[in-house]
């Protein structure tokens, strides 16, 4: 491959990850509505953080998700009056808490979840086992990179 023809591939990532960011976002937002109209995407994200990794500390959220504490505190505070998760005291230190998902989260959650899976599976539908294969390899491989920036 020449130097222009590298450069032009170069940008075709760059354009293509577009498209994946935008798709995303929009994926994110169906799914934040279908689990809850009452809980913006990013109050969302959270909860998918915390039903990932319970019990949770904030700060952990906060290290994570890439957002503000102020803004994780109050999607908390938002999710656990919806009653999508509950707060216990930080063993390791009684004036912090940590959080977990309530059952009804846990189930909304999963059936979420299920439906992802379902539409990932159309997406990749005709697609060859090797070929998801390579794809999940070089998608992996390049959100490393990426993340080791």
């Amino acid at each position: 491959m020449s130097s222009e023809e590298r450069t032009e591939a170069i940008l075709a990532v760059e354009g293509e990850m577009a498209r994946i960011a935008r798709a995303t976002r929009a994926f994110l937002l169906e799914n934040a509505n279908r689990f809850s109209s009452e809980l913006p995407p990013s109050g969302f994200w959270v909860l998918r953080y915390v039903v990932k990794n319970a019990p949770v500390a904030p700060g952990a959220i906060v290290a994570q998700v890439g957002m503000d504490k102020s803004v994780v505190s109050r999607h908390l505070r938002l999710l656990k009056d919806l009653g999508f998760v509950t707060s216990v005291p930080d063993p390791a230190d009684g004036r912090a808490s940590l959080y977990e998902p309530t059952r009804a989260a846990l189930k909304r959650m999963d059936d979420i979840r299920h439906e992802v899976q379902a539409a990932y599976a159309g997406v990749l539908d005709d697609w060859s086992d090797d070929d998801v294969r390579e794809f999940v390899r070089l998608l992996a491989a390049f959100n490393d990179r990426l993340e080791a920036r």
